[in-house]
């Protein structure tokens, strides 16, 4: 399971942020930390503000933050917001018909490391990422 770009650089922006709360980035600032198109990322910041992810700061001195009314946001939550979860219930290899009755070669495989997967998106906060990984910009 790969996620779409859209969704990893929506991933990259929010644990940078989370580890920069209180903070205000610009969409210029970021894409140069972030390495980041520009255009893309204001896109992709555009669908994080609307999902209530973020808060935006208009003028000279404003920029983006964690909407300080989150005091958790789980992957899912993002991944939802930017593609949504419906990726893990098809067939990995994009089949219409695959199922325990009419499997694909990868079927068996992905059955088994699905649940795993599917908890680990639905139980892993930013705070954990945070906490887990001190990454540097």
């Amino acid at each position: 399971m790969r996620f779409q770009k859209t969704t990893e650089y929506a991933l990259r922006v929010m644990v940078f942020l989370w580890n920069h709360q209180g903070e205000l980035y610009s969409v210029n600032r970021m894409h140069k930390i972030l390495n980041i198109p520009y255009k893309y990322l204001g896109r992709v910041m555009h669908t994080l503000t609307g999902a209530g992810f973020l808060e935006v700061q208009q003028g000279k001195m404003g920029g983006y933050q964690i909407n300080a009314q989150k005091s958790q946001i789980y992957l899912y939550e993002i991944i939802g917001a930017i593609e949504g979860l419906d990726s893990y219930e098809r067939c990995v290899l994009g089949f219409p018909e695959c199922s325990d009755e009419n499997p694909c070669t990868l079927h068996k495989i992905w059955s088994n490391q699905q649940p795993g997967l599917k908890d680990m998106v639905y139980n892993v906060c930013l705070n954990d990422l945070g906490a887990e990984y001190n990454l540097k910009y």
